[in-house]
């Protein structure tokens, strides 16, 4: 059963919103297990941002097949979500990976997703960018296409992995 990872800054409503609509795609695809996680952050009134657990540790990454990352801006260092990713010890390598974001400019939206999409890269994972032409007008909507069309990656990579093809 392929698993993927939700993850997300807690500190926006809308970014929990977008991990729940991602969540809610790839539940759609047959087998999907999927766990939406945030990265802690103490709120300034000490309450909690989110009903989402927070990830227990960056390594835990390595237990899911695939990784969706929500990130607020293109700041690689203090962007608790993409710090969990770079903070992993164990390998990442032929991990799924994909990122969304809350930021609605074009070239900010672009600077974040490139800028996670770049740090996935560099741990060896394989990218899932998404689509920015032809998607829902309707920001949820395009979230649930995003999370379907990874989860049906991940299940292709791990059905895959799954049949040792020895020539």
């Amino acid at each position: 059963m392929p698993k993927l990872l939700v993850l997300f800054d807690p500190r926006s409503p809308d970014m929990a919103a977008l991990a729940d609509a991602i969540a809610e795609g790839a539940r759609l695809v047959r087998f999907a297990e999927v766990d939406v996680r945030c990265v802690s952050h103490t709120m300034p009134d000490g309450i909690s941002a989110t009903r989402h657990r927070t990830l227990e540790s960056a390594d835990a990454l390595a237990t899911y097949d695939g990784v969706v990352i929500g990130a607020f801006s293109a700041e690689t260092k203090g962007d608790g979500v993409v710090d969990s990713l770079s903070a992993a010890t164990t390998s990442l390598v032929d991990k799924v990976g994909s990122v969304f974001t809350t930021a609605r400019a074009d070239a900010e939206r672009s600077a974040v997703l490139w800028s996670v999409l770049a740090a996935m890269a560099d741990r060896g994972m394989i990218l899932v960018p998404p689509r920015v032409n032809g998607l829902p007008s309707d920001e949820l909507s395009s979230a649930r296409e995003q999370g379907k069309r990874v989860a049906d990656v991940v299940g292709w990579v791990t059905h895959a992995r799954s049949h040792h093809h020895h020539h």
